[in-house]
């Protein structure tokens, strides 16, 4: 049984049977809650390499900066444009990337939280019917 199903159980009463329809949310719920971790590893990996593509071209443009105050005559460095098109060409890709990956995470948790809250009401209701027909019983 998974977290989410345990988190689950707590609430249930004993002696009290879940319908197919509650256990295929509790399935969609264990699912969404996958893909969020899922999209928090690739949001680790994303942010890793941008922070390595922001270091190499710090780097290159240090040396091109270096190359330039060693020969100044000879080559001239990138101009304030230049190394804004530089940056937009190497992060863009990882910026929107990281920006579609947070999008969904906004969506996902939004939903999560839906589900979560409605999985909840559904066994309290499961739990009451329970009881009531138990006490019928009597």
């Amino acid at each position: 049984m998974s977290k989410a199903s345990k988190s689950f159980t707590r609430l249930i009463n004993p002696g009290v049977i879940l319908g197919p329809e509650l256990g295929h949310k509790i399935n969609t719920f264990e699912a969404m809650n996958a893909e969020r971790s899922d999209i928090d590893g690739e949001l680790s990996r994303l942010r890793k390499e941008q922070e390595e593509a922001e270091d190499s071209l710090a780097e290159a443009l240090a040396e091109d900066e270096l190359q330039y105050k060693l020969r100044p005559r000879q080559m001239t460095g990138p101009n304030e444009e230049e190394l804004q098109e530089i940056l937009r060409r190497h992060l863009s890709g990882i910026i929107n990337k990281l920006t579609s990956k947070y999008e969904r995470i906004l969506y996902l948790d939004a939903d999560i939280r839906k589900l979560k809250q409605t999985i909840e009401k559904e066994i309290a209701a499961a739990n009451q019917e329970s009881a009531a027909a138990a006490a019928s019983m009597e």
